[in-house]
Formats: structure tokens, C-alpha cells, sequence
């Protein structure tokens, strides 16, 4: 079982969970841990965000299970990964405030940065909880 669980599919599921739940905290937060922001929008801005994510954690590798360690290498493939997401959204953002392209898509600023770092705390610390899971597996399995 732990070698299912180390397979790199699962951690990349996983990490886009934890950008999701990040997104939807950065929200919470913002809003003084109320629901009093548009729904609707945040539900057409989060697969958006959700596939940022997913391109940006496969083009880094943050997610293969060389990586799935807590180690300085690890967490240096997280930040990596976190920044390039926070650039290109924020540039999106940016451009989408300048033109008005798609006006749904309008993510306060203040919601990037902190979106930003609940991600990588996030990631993180999923790094933790999943280690620990592994030890215990392997603990049980002897």
C-alpha cells in the first residue's frame, strides 16, 4: 500500500486539492471569515485557477515523488511552483483589470497574496501529513 500511496498521481490530486481549499480560504479570509462574496464568481474563477495550478505543478515537478519529501529541495520545488502561479495569475488579473476581457475573472489583489501563501503553507504541510501517513503504513505493515 505505501507504494500506492508514493505514486506521483495521487500527491499531484492532492496538491490541487490543497491550491483549491487555498483559493477558497484566501476568499474566507478577505471577506473576515464570511460567505458575503459572490459565489458565482469565485465558482467560474476557481477552475480557471485550479488549471493554473495544474500546469504550473507539472511543468515544475513539485509533485513526483522524489519530491514528496521533506527536504530543502522539496520545499525550494513548492516555492518555485507557488511563485510561477502567483505571477501569472496576478498578470492575469492585471491585464483582465486593464481590459476587461472577462470581467468574472476580477480576483482582488489581496486574494492573490493570500491565496499565495496559504498555497504554500498548504503544500507543505500536506508534505508533513503525508509523510507521516507513510511512516505509519510502513509501521503497520512490519
Amino acid at each position: 500500500m505505501a507504494t500506492q500511496l508514493e505514486n506521483k498521481w495521487p500527491v499531484l490530486g492532492i496538491d490541487l486539492v490543497t491550491v483549491a481549499v487555498s483559493f477558497f480560504l484566501a476568499y474566507l479570509i478577505r471577506f473576515n471569515f464570511s460567505l458575503n462574496f459572490d459565489l458565482s464568481k469565485w465558482a467560474i474563477q476557481l477552475p480557471g485557477i485550479v488549471l493554473i495550478a495544474l500546469m504550473v505543478l507539472l511543468i515544475t515537478g513539485s509533485y513526483k515523488r522524489e519530491f514528496w519529501q521533506i527536504s530543502v529541495r522539496g520545499v525550494r520545488k513548492i516555492l518555485k511552483a507557488i511563485s510561477l502561479l502567483s505571477v501569472i495569475v496576478f498578470l492575469l488579473v492585471v491585464i483582465n483589470m486593464q481590459m476587461g476581457i472577462f470581467p468574472e475573472f476580477s480576483i482582488p489583489l489581496s486574494i492573490v497574496i493570500l491565496f499565495s501563501l496559504l498555497s504554500f503553507s498548504g503544500l507543505i504541510a500536506s508534505r508533513y501529513i503525508f509523510m507521516g501517513v507513510i511512516a505509519l503504513v510502513k509501521k503497520n505493515q512490519k
